[in-house]
């Protein structure tokens, strides 16, 4: 257990050269996917961070295997996604069946991928075990320090920072590091999470399940198939797992009758009876590489922070199985809070920037669970994945009405607090493409349309009077450096042909102008707005803001 308390000393003098903590501006607590994510997506943001992970090392339990269009596109933001479609597979589909050795399979839901026709990345089916190895690869090329078997003890808040007791589980040694903001990626059971008094508001631990993860050459019933999961009729599921040139399966079952003290061994001869009934092959013998009985909370935080200290992932929600949504919503509060921490640290936002993480996140985290059980239980109220990973909606930034918590990703609107659509647009003649939303990721993007020249220069202004990294470009029309032949960019994101749209850096719509607006200052006074600078902000009259 840790402590933790909300006062403290201050952080020591610039000038006092003695033996003092250690510095660094973000310490990251776990380093599992929402951790090394958050570390990765620091590091583009030119922010440093220490993670520590008490484990020895990187799990090889496969854990979460889907990987969602939203969190495809995160990592491309970021240049990861021809690592990871080395080690993924793009999803094929579920099925019914008695068994494997069932002549036909009956497929549920539609085949292929729903997501493709509206993201650049879409879905994929990767381990987290082979996830995790590229995401700490890549944090430490980006400067981000990650050290194993390092756990916190205690950390102490001040009006400046942080104070964290990191003990080295190897030697049994203490450190003291110092940080601007401390995250909390450490998993359901958060320590960091219990010593700030957060509570939890859902179901923990139950049901439970057994999940089994092997080798074997089940090509005798498959016949060439290689299905995403297949669901037998007692609840049971087979999964899909490593590659198709290194295949594993994954067997889960709901609950099952031995004891909750049942040892390793007793689950294994367990699970192996099982897998030659269902696979239809009673002379199967799989290579067990793993056996865990856990339970699936069901439960999100009743805060995402307190002062300094941020939650994420499993810390600040814990999600069933069902479609693979708690891992990634993890990996999407890193993308939230990466770029506001960046731009606190780096001074072109006010602090009450770090306050909308939580107004955000946490909305999206209840919703998500809600329909991930709704799902579970049949109920007709449920919406479809599609719209849980790529539909979310945030509050307008400007104080709009709210729109709601989500919108069909299928006929998205473009407006603000909405996740901005994507669009293929030609390059290198026809011979090439990029997505619109390859443009976002490194700092403020500004959208115009076809006849939205004078944007180009209120951008230049923009990115000066606020500090914060800004790009601004002009889509379709004469002599614009993006083509757009089929004029699809106004009527998708809502404006005239001269109006605009300003994205924050993780590529949702902060906000939108119809037509131009009546004052040379309104880009201004929004990116100031975006960034929580409002006495910087003067009122403005805009025509047509929407």
């Amino acid at each position: 257990m840790i402590t933790a308390t909300d006062t403290g000393p201050a952080p020591r003098p610039a000038d006092d050269k003695g033996p003092g903590p250690d510095h660094v501006p973000v310490l990251v607590v776990g380093g599992s996917l929402s951790g090394l994510s958050a570390a990765v997506l620091l590091a583009h943001h030119g922010v440093k961070c220490l993670v520590v992970e008490r484990r020895s090392g990187i799990g090889t339990h496969p854990r979460s295997r889907v990987l969602t269009a939203r969190s495809g596109e995160v990592f491309r933001s970021v240049g990861l996604e021809p690592a990871i479609d080395a080690v993924s597979s793009r999803p094929s589909g579920w099925f019914h069946a008695r068994t494997l050795a069932d002549a036909t399979y009956t497929r549920l839901g539609a085949p292929g991928d729903p997501t493709l026709p509206v993201s650049p990345a879409g879905s994929r089916l990767c381990d987290q075990n082979r996830l995790e190895p590229i995401l700490l690869a890549e944090a430490r090329r980006r400067g981000a320090r990650v050290l194993f078997g390092r756990e916190l003890t205690g950390f102490v808040q001040d009006p400046y920072g942080v104070t964290a007791r990191i003990l080295d589980r190897s030697t049994g040694r203490s450190r003291t590091v110092r940080c601007c903001y401390l995250l909390a990626a450490d998993g359901t059971r958060s320590p960091v999470r219990e010593a700030l008094g957060i509570a939890l508001h859902g179901r923990r631990g139950a049901p439970r399940f057994l999940s089994t993860v092997f080798a074997a050459d089940l090509d005798p019933v498959l016949h060439g198939r290689r299905p995403t999961a297949v669901v037998f009729p007692d609840r049971e599921v087979l999964f899909a797992r490593g590659t198709p040139h290194a295949p594993l399966w994954e067997y889960g079952i709901p609950d099952i009758p031995l004891a909750t003290g049942a040892r390793e061994e007793e689950l294994g001869r367990y699970a192996r009876d099982r897998l030659r009934r269902v696979t239809g092959l009673p002379g199967l013998e799989p290579d067990v590489h793993s056996v865990l009985r856990w339970g699936a909370s069901a439960v999100v935080a009743e805060r995402f922070g307190e002062g300094r200290v941020f939650l994420l992932g499993d810390a600040a929600h814990t999600m069933p199985v069902i479609g693979g949504l708690g891992g990634n919503t993890g990996i999407q509060d890193a993308h939230n809070l990466a770029w506001k921490l960046a731009a606190v640290l780096h001074g072109s936002a006010d602090g009450r920037l770090l306050d909308t993480y939580d107004a955000e996140r946490s909305r999206v985290a209840a919703h998500t669970l809600w329909h991930v059980l709704a799902t579970a239980r049949a109920l007709p109220e449920a919406l479809d994945p599609e719209t849980l990973q790529l539909g979310y909606l945030y509050p307008d930034p400007a104080g709009g009405p709210d729109a709601g918590p989500c919108e069909d990703p299928y006929h998205p609107t473009g407006r603000p607090g909405s996740r901005a659509p994507h669009l293929w647009l030609p390059q290198d003649g026809d011979r090439a493409r990029v997505s619109v939303l390859d443009l976002f990721g490194a700092g403020f993007t500004l959208l115009a349309g076809p006849l939205g020249q004078r944007w180009l220069p209120a951008g230049t202004r923009a990115a000066a009077g606020s500090g914060a990294p800004f790009h601004a470009y002009r889509i379709g029309g004469p002599h614009a450096g993006l083509r757009d032949p089929r004029r699809a960019f106004p009527a998708l994101y809502g404006i005239g042909p001269d109006g605009a749209v300003l994205v924050r850096p993780d590529g949702y719509v902060a906000r939108r102008w119809e037509t131009a607006p009546r004052t040379d200052t309104a880009l201004e006074h929004a990116v100031c707005e975006a960034l929580a600078r409002p006495a910087y902000c003067a009122p403005e009259s805009v025509r047509g803001a929407a």
